[in-house]
């Protein structure tokens, strides 16, 4: 059994969002974007002062031991707090021979999160397999 942990945060960032999600793609199960890191279903819409963002997701055997797992934060529209499209972090790592779970999160930044919407990209050895798109109210 592969298993994985992976933690990301950024603090006073100009953007980020809420997350929707619950999908498969190519490499990936049982995807859940939350306020609570061990939620089971995923939420679409977030509040501005939601204190941390949290993705979730299973590895199948598609993704090999080896490859580079990729995780973007992105605002794709914050209402001009910041560019439209905006990378506002991300975090990379090796999967090794027993990992098949992945952990993200964004910590509020200190504004709390901009109004907007927004998404979480999952890329394998560079070519994105996942994109997740949430919001904030």
């Amino acid at each position: 059994m592969r298993i994985r942990s992976m933690m990301m945060g950024a603090a006073a960032l100009v953007a980020v969002g809420t997350f929707a999600v619950h999908a498969q793609a190519e490499g990936f199960e049982n995807i859940v974007l939350s306020a609570s890191k061990d939620a089971k279903e995923t939420q679409a819409t977030f509040a501005p002062d939601t204190a941390k963002i949290f993705l979730s997701a299973d590895l199948t055997d598609a993704v090999a031991s080896g490859s580079k797992l990729t995780v973007s934060w992105i605002s794709v529209d914050s209402g001009g707090v910041a560019p439209a499209n905006y990378k506002i972090d991300e975090v990379s790592f090796e999967i090794g021979k027993i990992e098949n779970h992945v952990d993200a999160s964004m910590t509020k930044p200190d504004a709390g999160w901009p109004v907007g919407t927004y998404q979480v990209q999952i890329a394998v050895d560079g070519t994105m397999k996942e994109a997740v798109d949430f919001s904030v109210k």
